[in-house]
């Protein structure tokens, strides 16, 4: 869930968030009916919002122990995405849903922390240890991608939810769908803890919404076309488990539902391109698209899940718009959560204002003709 390196250590209520330790799974997995190995701790995570471990069990199994602050997800909100992930699961997706406590429940409380537990899977985690948020390895992972992603929006169907209640740090796209933008957009931002006392809200009306408006009014006409389908709302390479055959690494299995909401596949789709087929990072500052892997992921998914002629209008639509809730909720995590100013400031002049505006230019341009067109 990393947009992008930030060289933070910096966590929770402005500590480093703790790693889980020998102690916190020998009292943790009681509840899942298992007991620990001796040295159990087999890797930590180093992940901006929450931490995790591989953890070794007496019976010789393993699995993934991720804890998180109860500031950022409660046990409903992990439910949540535990409930999609399970649905996705049911319907032959390759995903990891989560294994349920000896009580049936999938994700424990304590005063602080809410926890939850996966199987540790067998599929290769080819981008362990790399930025999010990067280009896939070869074309050929980005062709396995797609395919992948337009099967998960196949099995999405029928998983009857309604959009989440506005927790923090996930893709959510209902705030963008006001006649006009501030109608919608407004009232969420007044609703996310923290947010407007580290971005007050005349600058941010003054800074985002003439920059997002124009965007927004070419995405109108097309919103009756826009079907909600639930998303995964994170879709890059770091977030997928990679099986090796013969002509290379193939996406084999689909994890970290943090970000899920009810959104649409375009729009999904459009967070897909966003976190992985423009060079954010470039060294010289100026960001070029991937374009042949991108062309290799979309060809794919659209041999899987064909897309209409709207679709693909919409998916370029939501292109520029897509990152805007996950941006601002990720300023008042920093800001406010953290305490770490510095961190909003590029949070929200970097990647929330930066990558709206690159859309302006002549490349970003370029890249939304292409995929109207395409």
């Amino acid at each position: 869930m990393s947009a992008r390196p930030l060289g933070l250590e910096s966590g929770y209520n402005g500590c480093v968030w703790p790693p889980l330790t020998d102690g916190d799974v020998t009292a943790l997995l009681p509840h899942w009916g298992v007991r620990p190995a001796r040295n159990p701790l087999l890797w930590h995570s180093r992940r901006p919002f929450s931490a995790s471990a591989i953890v070794a069990l007496e019976d010789g199994g393993r699995l993934f122990l991720k804890r998180h602050g109860r500031a950022l997800r409660s046990v409903e909100t992990l439910t949540e995405e535990h409930r999609f992930a399970s649905h996705l699961a049911k319907r032959g997706l390759p995903a990891a849903a989560p294994l349920p406590m000896l009580d049936g429940r999938t994700a424990l409380a304590t005063p602080e922390h809410t926890y939850e537990a996966f199987p540790l899977y067998t599929e290769q985690d080819a981008y362990r240890g790399l930025d999010s948020w990067r280009p896939y390895h070869d074309t050929a992972q980005a062709a396995s991608s797609g395919t992948l992603l337009a099967r998960l929006h196949q099995a999405s169907e029928g998983h009857q939810a309604p959009p989440r209640h506005d927790p923090p740090l996930i893709s959510a796209r209902h705030p963008l769908l006001g006649d006009r933008l501030a109608d919608s957009l407004i009232p969420w931002i007044t609703r996310q803890e923290g947010l407007t006392d580290t971005y007050p809200l005349s600058s941010l009306q003054r800074d985002v919404l003439p920059l997002l408006t124009p965007f927004h009014e070419a995405l109108l006409p097309l919103l009756p076309e826009d079907r909600p389908l639930w998303g995964h709302g994170d879709w890059h390479g770091a977030n997928l488990l990679w099986h090796r055959e013969s002509n290379g690494l193939v996406a084999a299995r689909a994890f970290d539902f943090g970000m899920c909401d009810l959104t649409s596949a375009s729009f999904d789709l459009a967070v897909a391109m966003e976190r992985s087929f423009i060079s954010w990072l470039a060294p010289d500052g100026y960001p070029t698209v991937h374009e042949e892997q991108l062309r290799a992921f979309l060809h794919a998914y659209d041999v899987q899940r064909p897309r209409s002629p709207a679709e693909k209008r919409l998916t370029a639509c939501w292109l520029p718009l897509c990152h805007v809730t996950f941006a601002l909720s990720e300023v008042a995590y920093y800001g406010h959560v953290l305490g770490n100013r510095n961190a909003a400031n590029i949070s929200r002049r970097d990647y929330l204002i930066g990558h709206a505006r690159w859309f302006q230019t002549e490349r970003g341009r370029a890249l939304l003709a292409m995929l109207e067109r395409d």
